[in-house]
């Protein structure tokens, strides 16, 4: 009976289904190999920053990981697996690939070892790791086991296996409502300074984003004024530009773009970023910011 069946439609549909598999693995395996380079010079005994005293966006992204475990759990509980995938499938390649770990490069790439605001995002993402290689553990649990051997003792294998490891139960401290909420005001505007950007790339304008001087207009009293305000100077940082200038008017919001070259500003060969002016160091001309890093 086996050998008359004709089983391609099945094959076909499994194949799909496996390359999607294999992307997803890929996905989860590569979190885990950004966020363990990250950690390298990081001790969380030593150098380890305080919940309360982490930098906003790094609470944001622990709010963000309170939740997953949450979610994941209680998917667990009820013998969900396909939605524990689908959890940590959304948060590694949204709330980490395209957000977080996308704006946290400049920071853990340009500032010096021990800037608090480096330090504060190797703190967040020590614990973001610690609790998704554990989520994850029932479902990839050979290559969860090597990401937390390489974690707790830099080999591959360990006498504490990552599936002796008590259940991931964040702090309360780590979710904050009015963060999340002002967060996603940032992110939406985030996505409309990316849009608006997108036109002057493709036209040749702006090469890499960080070419962009941003003027974002909104309606006066407006609450994402007031939120944009509030965040002013982590406003380059989150949208990956080199300059944000804020303006209060009438009618409807509006977004601005320029290169950086046309405000007169030169850009930092070490960073990328265009300032108003380059400071002489013995390693070169660099900006402000990586001067003190340097130094």
């Amino acid at each position: 009976w086996i050998a008359s069946q004709d089983f391609t439609q099945d094959i076909t549909l499994s194949d799909k289904i496996l390359g999607n598999a294999g992307e997803a693995y890929r996905l989860f395996r590569n979190t885990f190999r950004y966020q363990l380079s990250t950690q390298f010079d990081f001790n969380i005994e030593q150098d380890g920053v305080a919940i309360a005293d982490l930098d906003t966006l790094d609470r944001w992204a622990l709010h963000q990981t309170a939740a997953l475990a949450t979610a994941c759990t209680e998917a667990y509980d009820a013998y969900e697996l396909h939605r524990v995938y689908q959890l940590c499938n959304n948060f590694c390649s949204v709330t980490l690939s395209s957000i977080y770990h996308d704006i946290l490069k400049d920071r853990l790439y340009t500032l010096a070892a021990d800037h608090p605001l480096r330090r504060s995002s190797q703190t967040a993402i020590h614990h973001i790791f610690h609790t998704l290689v554990r989520l994850l553990a029932p479902i990839i649990s050979f290559t969860t086991d090597e990401a937390w051997a390489h974690a707790t003792t830099g080999t591959d294998f360990t006498d504490d296996p990552i599936h002796l490891q008590d259940w991931p139960t964040p702090p309360a401290d780590w979710s904050d409502a009015t963060i999340e909420s002002e967060f996603a005001t940032l992110l939406e505007v985030r996505g409309q300074v990316t849009e608006a950007i997108e036109p002057a790339r493709q036209a040749g304008k702006i090469g890499k984003s960080l070419d962009a001087a941003v003027t974002l207009n909104f309606p006066t009293g407006s609450d994402a004024l007031a939120i944009l305000e509030k965040h002013r100077e982590f406003l380059p940082e989150l949208f990956i530009v080199s300059h944000v200038a804020l303006a209060a008017g009438e009618g409807d919001s509006s977004i601005a773009v320029q290169h950086c070259e046309e405000l007169g500003y030169t850009r930092c060969p070490r960073c990328w970023r265009w300032v108003p002016a380059l400071n002489s160091t013995p390693q070169g001309d660099v900006c402000p910011r990586c001067t003190e890093a340097l130094n």
